[in-house]
């Protein structure tokens, strides 16, 4: 045989090879699918869609039941769902732009910035300085909302018009009237007021609204053109309802208004998205290769803080992730690559939505490590 023709054995046989290995990997996923597949069959969950990525490349990608059971619309693998939460990372993202461009230091006093912040008190009367770093990683003291917005579960607050037609500048003005509840840096308490200040803050540096800031730095840069702060009018019928279980019984919680002009787009949990579109940020933060953010801005956010957090990621051993109040979760493993994101767009009083989204995770993780 010439050289050329084992050349060209050896190239098969390794994308042979390759194939046999992705049909394995997709085979022990079973388990994590099933999961969701028989928690929408006994209607513990209206829908959902899951998704599980190695090296970048999507390994397996599902979705599952209604997005809206009212009108008997089916979850699509491109069904658009609100984030929650998981914008938190997002915003983080777009500041440290900022950071790499030399306009703000993560030690920077917010007060530096945002001078309403000069005045603002502890619950004693003394006065606090709270820096970008510690808005970051939920130690900043800041109230754990914004006081405008009606708190409760099981979003944390209503996406009602009332709410979506609020804007930053206003929020944040309310946010410095409130009194600090510990000296900053001293604990942790998670605290969505503190990404409102964070988003702010990237508008007064920047000169751009938070919102454009981070389209321009993030979302177009990694080609997520799908992900939205306001859902276009025309897209209506591809967002997905969102809707709790109290008591036994279900009730809708949100249901996207294309009438509504979206002013408020919540630095701490305003994106719609879907699983897809996620996957490249997440691999942003596993290939590091300095093209949208530093090296250094990558490892900053995923490197423990005071009391655990990393910037914008929750971080548990090689692993980073975020949840979402409307019952999402994204996660990234750094020592396998694998990338896992689960989208239900449902909340249960009885904590079911968490069991899912947990053993999900979990099923995934066991899946490979046992390749």
């Amino acid at each position: 045989m010439t050289m050329t023709g084992k050349r060209w054995l050896l190239a098969a046989a390794i994308v042979v090879a390759g194939a046999l290995s992705a049909a394995a990997r997709d085979d022990s996923l079973d388990t994590a699918f099933g999961l969701v597949r028989k928690a929408v069959e006994a209607n513990e969950v209206p829908g959902a869609i899951a998704l599980v990525a190695q090296h970048g490349r999507i390994i397996r990608h599902e979705a599952f039941g209604l997005r809206d059971i009212e009108r008997n619309l089916p979850f699509t693998t491109n069904t658009l769902c609100w984030i929650a939460s998981i914008t938190k990372p997002v915003t983080v993202a777009a500041a440290m732009t900022l950071v790499d461009a030399g306009r703000i230091a993560l030690d920077d006093p917010v007060e530096k910035y945002l001078r309403e912040f000069r005045d603002q008190k502890d619950t004693n009367g003394a006065h606090h300085v709270f820096t970008i770093r510690q808005l970051m990683s939920h130690t900043s003291g800041l109230v754990p909302n914004p006081p405008t917005r009606r708190s409760a579960w099981p979003i944390g607050g209503p996406l009602d018009d009332f709410w979506l037609e609020q804007n930053l500048p206003e929020i944040v003005s309310t946010i410095a009237l409130s009194q600090l509840r510990f000296k900053p840096g001293s604990r942790f308490e998670y605290s969505n007021s503190a990404f409102f200040v964070l988003g702010r803050v990237i508008e007064v540096v920047s000169g751009t609204p938070y919102a454009i800031f981070a389209k321009q730095k993030i979302l177009a840069p990694l080609r997520m053109t799908d992900t939205h702060y306001a859902p276009p009018g025309i897209e209506s019928n591809r967002v997905a309802k969102i809707y709790a279980r109290r008591d036994g019984a279900r009730e809708t919680i949100f249901n996207f208004n294309p009438a509504v002009k979206i002013t408020n787009t919540a630095p701490d949990g305003g994106l719609f998205s879907y699983p897809a579109q996620l996957v490249p940020f997440l691999q942003m933060f596993l290939d590091n290769d300095g093209r949208v953010l530093s090296r250094t801005a990558i490892a900053e956010m995923l490197t423990p803080q005071p009391h655990g957090w990393g910037l914008g990621w929750s971080l548990q051993d090689r692993v980073f992730m975020h949840e979402g109040s409307s019952g999402t979760v994204a996660w990234a493993d750094r020592k396998t690559g694998i990338i896992g994101i689960l989208f239900l767009q449902h909340r249960d009083q009885n904590k079911s939505d968490e069991r899912l989204r947990k053993a999900f995770r979990e099923a995934v993780q066991t899946a490979f490590h046992k390749m």
